[in-house]
């Protein structure tokens, strides 16, 4: 019997593993909080955006608002506020002249998807604001079903989404329109409204919806596993290609560090509170099994590939059980050293379904299909870190509910 329970209690390496990895992780994301600063110089910045500026006054905390003069005597206003977009928390500083016209727009802090993000950048998409009037608001064309969309708007107030990037693009324009539409109203006394705090619930939001329902059904109506293969094909086609809506590592860090979009972002709110609560509540990881577009990809591989799937050897396994945590670790030790969340991204999803990648995710993505004709999920089982979070997450949940039916049963 002693024996019996030694053998139970014995630890795996892979178990020690994890446990190394995770006290240091959490060491060091203490040390980094507690030595970390939030007071920003933004003077200095704004001093960078034009060499004319000879003086800076604060004159709004929130938002942040300054009064900038020139050596000319005009004086103008900058504005610092944020936004969230696909995958982080975006910064921007905003100059508005004396005659309410923009005149820069930058860039001070984002962690997008660095694929996506360069689009932006090799358009110069911030500089299609200077010019525009505060005294109407900015809206965002070639963005349909998208808030701030100038569809259906008669305005030349607006600047085009750039392709490839349109939730980018959305969250700059609407960062932008968070300064502008204050400036207007306070200091030009023009009743202007910003058109991203508007409720619009589009065929996006309900294609997305539609599949976490089916998802959770699931559980409880067993007939519906019989069309799984349709679901998967859903999957794929609408939620990936189609609506291109994927649950990212970056917004688990946006979630847990307090960096949501406004409510009208439903898509993000799908996706976040959606998954955690179906893990929450149900006590399953429903994302990964069944709504994951990458996921449902490398099982239709598999099915209808006509290859014979190959079993891996018990010691393969084991190394392989070990990159998908260590991927994981080393990015956000990343993340917490150099405070950029695009350490995050290096998943595929973006590569497959948006054609936009770095250049490492289009050498594996080759690798990663193959393997996938004969082995079930292969991303998904070794290297997926999100898959790897909401596992891990099930798995805590699940002990918790056991100990407290422990407890429950003992009081």
């Amino acid at each position: 019997m002693m024996n019996e329970k030694i053998k139970k209690s014995k630890r795996t390496f892979r178990e020690y593993y994890l446990i190394f990895l995770a006290i240091t992780l959490l060491i060091y994301g203490g040390y980094t909080m507690l030595n970390s600063s939030d007071v920003r110089d933004y003077s200095s910045t704004i001093f960078d955006a034009d060499p004319s500026y000879v003086e800076i006054e604060e004159i709004k905390s929130n938002p942040l608002i300054f009064k900038v003069f020139r050596s000319s005597g005009e004086v103008d206003l900058a504005t610092i506020t944020n936004s969230v977009g696909y995958q982080s928390k975006l910064e921007l500083l905003t100059i508005i002249d004396e005659k309410g016209l923009i005149t820069k727009v930058d860039v001070l802090e984002q962690g997008e998807t660095p694929a996506f993000f360069d689009k932006i950048l090799q358009s110069k998409f911030t500089d299609r604001f200077v010019g525009k009037t505060t005294f109407e608001p900015i809206y965002v064309g070639r963005a349909k079903g998208y808030p701030g969309s100038s569809e259906g708007v008669m305005t030349q107030n607006q600047v085009d989404a750039v392709s490839g990037s349109t939730i980018s693009s959305v969250a700059i324009a609407e960062a932008v329109n968070k300064g502008t539409t204050y400036v207007a109203s306070n200091y030009f006394e023009k009743n202007v409204h910003s058109p991203f705090i508007q409720m619009n619930i589009t065929l996006s939001e309900i294609g997305l919806l539609v599949i976490f329902i089916i998802a959770a059904l699931s559980l409880y109506i067993k007939g519906i596993n019989r069309y799984r293969k349709f679901v998967l094909l859903y999957s794929v086609l609408v939620v990936g290609f189609y609506l291109n809506r994927f649950f990212t590592f970056g917004m688990i860090q946006s979630f847990f560090s307090g960096n949501w979009p406004l409510a009208n972002n439903i898509s993000w709110y799908l996706l976040t509170f959606g998954t955690f609560a179906m893990i929450i509540l149900l006590g399953r990881n429903m994302y990964c099994s069944w709504i994951c577009p990458f996921g449902a990809m490398q099982e239709v591989i598999l099915k209808f590939g006509g290859l014979k799937p190959i079993k891996l050897t018990p010691g393969l396994v084991k190394v392989f059980r070990l990159i998908q945590p260590t991927l994981a670790y080393i990015a956000i030790m990343l993340m917490l050293y150099t405070n950029e969340i695009q350490t995050l991204a290096y998943d595929p999803f973006s590569a497959v379904f948006n054609l936009t990648a770095l250049p490492i995710m289009w050498m594996c993505l080759p690798i990663l299909i193959f393997v996938s004709l004969v082995q079930y999920r292969f991303y998904c089982t070794y290297f997926c870190p999100i898959g790897f979070i909401l596992n891990g997450m099930t798995k805590i949940r699940s002990k918790g509910v056991e100990l407290w039916r422990k407890m429950k049963a003992t009081a």
